[in-house]
């Protein structure tokens, strides 16, 4: 028989350690338990730390891990020799085992303590996320920048101003495409070389101090540059240069915006033209002849010098104007202009100041009289055909010189005794020059003081009326009488081709003109030997333009009770050719009336015998300048005979005025003329001299 096995918890069985203890099966279980326990528990941590450092390459202090991982292999070794040592007690092992985890732990302590200060600056959790929160915003700062950057980038990448990026020596760094499409250089050409490779030598150094001034303390500089493209084209530049700060304050870059600015500089020049020039002549304007007139002052003043102030306008000119249209009239100025400034010296000026006006200003006059040889010349150059359009034109020009200092020392005083020549220069005959003198000053006050006086002469009854016989050849007989204006103001009679051109300027005419109308009315209709007597009046250029003329008579023939059938108007050539059209269309409203229209001083004007033809007319009247001397042997006589005969051939009758003598008679009856008027038959009558001439049948 076989002994039977000890039970494996049965004390009595098994006694270890030389029965050091007392072991009891329970006591025994709690203590295998526990070790085994802990051993799969050391066992465990190693093989996790392996499993960690396999996975984690990046871990710091990695053999500390590989020790520590030992040193718990090794007490768990410990551990589990104690389980082994309750039935094979093995001590040297055990031993042994000791020894190697007291040497491991050992070792683990004394290295691991240098280590807690660097471990312990290792983050932790909280610090990273801190410091990944950090850096996520310093990256998101970044991407800001970053984006900013670009955009700036593009910015100069696309921009149309030139952007040059050079170092503190001005040595160029950087330059945007702009630049490079603008001035035509390349990048080798520029990069790495100065920033003066655009400089023309046209913009004056002290320019180029002042920028260097400027941006040596720091500050910005704005400035404009006459700079030149690779091309050698010139171009102007709007410039903005940044000096760029380090951080010890010192200068180490430039950063220059530059604008092509050449169109606004042209734009400039063009408005800077037109505000000094005028646009048709190219001459200066009155606004640049003020500043030179100015200028010129201030030098003679300085130098103790004379200069000459000329004003001066053409002679006929708005004939040319009213019958040959505007834009000859246009290109007779620019003629004028280019022949008058042919005749002056360098820095000599000639102004047109509006319409036919101009002003010459002549330099450096040895004495006055060299100012009328300036006149002179001019009168003979403008006096010389001009060839328009087809046209061969002739006018003349009067010319008033006021000399500085003796004819005044400010530019009013000098441009008002200039203008007071030029008045006088007229009222003697025109195509002529004159100085200022006391008469001229004199007659300019005159038509100041006679226009002032005009205001008033209506309210005044200042204005009378005088009726000049109109008669037929032959024979004498009365048909008619032309209505004439005078003036009787208490400074003296003024005669009418003194005041009527005043009255025109200043509109005064068109009041006059209905009164003189309304009261000639009145005047006839109280004669009963004028019964049947045509009334005649003379219209100015003004009357006759005035849209509410033919309201005008019409409520003077309702209230007076004239019949329109023994009106005539007077017109002369020139007043209808400045708009035939209009003018038509008003003597068709005139006509449509009754009334008889007359084109006075035929001969002396410019329209052309197809205007003649579509004229809506009456009578033709022969200027007094073709009777003065009209005798069978005269052209004068050739001329007479033509208008008759041309009157005639379209059914006009034909009136010939200011007939003095019975020579000037008998040679108009035989001509065929058919009216006249005129001092032989009889002079200008008043109401009741005319009441006595109708009914004895003379003066």
């Amino acid at each position: 028989m076989h002994e039977s096995q000890p039970h494996l918890f049965d004390m009595q069985a098994y006694m270890p350690h030389g029965q050091c203890y007392l072991w009891q099966s329970d006591l025994l279980l709690l203590h295998t338990v526990s070790d085994a326990l802990i051993v799969l528990s050391y066992y465990s941590i190693p093989f996790a730390m392996v499993y960690v450092l396999k996975r984690r390459q990046d871990i710091q202090f990695g053999w500390v891990y590989w020790l520590f991982g030992l040193f718990i292999f090794l007490c768990g070794t410990t551990h589990l020799l104690s389980i082994w040592n309750v039935w094979v007690p093995d001590y040297w092992a055990s031993g042994l085992v000791k020894l190697a985890t007291a040497a491991a732990s050992l070792t683990t302590a004394v290295l691991i303590w240098p280590l807690i200060p660097k471990i312990l600056a290792i983050p932790s959790q909280s610090q990273l996320m801190a410091a990944n929160a950090a850096l996520a915003k310093e990256i998101d700062n970044h991407r800001k920048t970053e984006r900013e950057l670009r955009k700036l980038s593009l910015a100069m990448q696309y921009s149309s101003s030139m952007v040059i990026i050079t170092d503190h020596q001005a040595k160029v760094e950087y330059c945007n495409p702009a630049f490079y499409r603008i001035t035509g250089f390349t990048e080798q050409e520029v990069i790495g070389h100065k920033a003066n490779l655009l400089k023309s030598d046209l913009t004056a150094n002290e320019i180029y101090d002042e920028l260097w001034q400027t941006l040596n303390a720091g500050q910005d500089w704005h400035g404009e540059f006459l700079n030149r493209k690779k091309n050698g084209d010139l171009f102007w530049c709007l410039e903005s240069i940044t000096p760029i700060l380090d951080d010890d304050n010192a200068i180490s870059h430039f950063v220059s915006i530059i604008h092509d600015i050449s169109d606004r500089k042209d734009s400039e020049e063009i408005i800077k033209h037109l505000a000094y020039f005028d646009p048709l002549t190219d001459l200066p304007n009155r606004a640049l002849f003020n500043e030179r007139l100015a200028q010129s002052i201030s030098q003679a003043r300085r130098h103790r010098t004379e200069f000459a102030l000329l004003y001066m306008d053409l002679d006929r000119f708005k004939n040319i104007n009213d019958t040959l249209g505007h834009l000859v009239g246009d290109k007779l100025l620019i003629e004028v202009g280019k022949r008058v400034t042919a005749c002056l010296r360098e820095h000599e000026t000639v102004a047109r100041l509006g319409g036919d006006e101009f002003a010459i200003i002549g330099l450096n006059l040895r004495t006055a009289t060299d100012a009328g040889e300036i006149a002179r010349r001019v009168i003979e150059q403008v006096n010389q055909a001009f060839f328009i359009d087809d046209h061969q034109l002739f006018i003349g020009t009067s010319l008033g010189i006021g000399v500085y200092p003796a004819d005044g020392e400010n530019s009013e005083t000098l441009i008002k005794h200039a203008d007071d020549a030029l008045y006088q220069a007229k009222q003697r005959g025109r195509n002529k020059f004159e100085f200022y003198d006391a008469s001229a000053n004199a007659l300019s006050l005159r038509r100041v003081t006679l226009e002032q006086h005009l205001h008033q002469a209506l309210a005044r009854g200042e204005f009378q009326l005088r009726y000049l016989p109109l008669v037929a050849l032959p024979g004498g007989a009365p048909v008619g009488v032309e209505v004439l204006l005078r003036w009787h103001p208490d400074i003296g009679e003024v005669q009418p081709d003194e005041f009527i051109p005043i009255a025109e300027d200043s509109g005064l005419i068109v009041e006059i003109g209905t009164w003189v109308l309304r009261t000639a009315c009145r005047d006839i209709l109280t004669l009963p030997a004028a019964a049947g007597l045509t009334l005649a009046f003379n219209l100015s250029s003004r009357q006759f333009k005035q849209p509410d003329l033919m309201n005008r008579i019409d409520a003077i023939l309702a209230e007076t009770g004239f019949p329109a059938s023994r009106l005539a108007f007077e017109m002369t050539e020139n007043m209808l050719m400045d708009n035939l059209d209009a003018a038509i269309a008003q003597m068709r409203a005139m006509k449509s009336r009754g009334m008889r229209l007359s084109i006075d001083d035929f001969g002396t004007g410019f329209s052309s015998l197809n205007n003649l033809r579509q004229l809506p007319i009456d009578t033709l009247k022969i200027d007094k300048s073709f009777i003065d001397d009209l005798h069978a042997e005269t052209g004068d006589a050739c001329i007479v005979r033509s208008i008759v005969g041309l009157a005639h051939g379209i059914h006009l009758q034909v009136v010939a005025e200011g007939v003095e003598n019975e020579r000037q008679t008998a040679m108009l009856g035989a001509l065929d003329c058919d009216l006249a008027q005129g001092f032989h038959f009889s002079t200008p009558l008043n109401l009741a001299e005319l009441r006595g001439y109708l009914e004895t049948g003379g003066p």
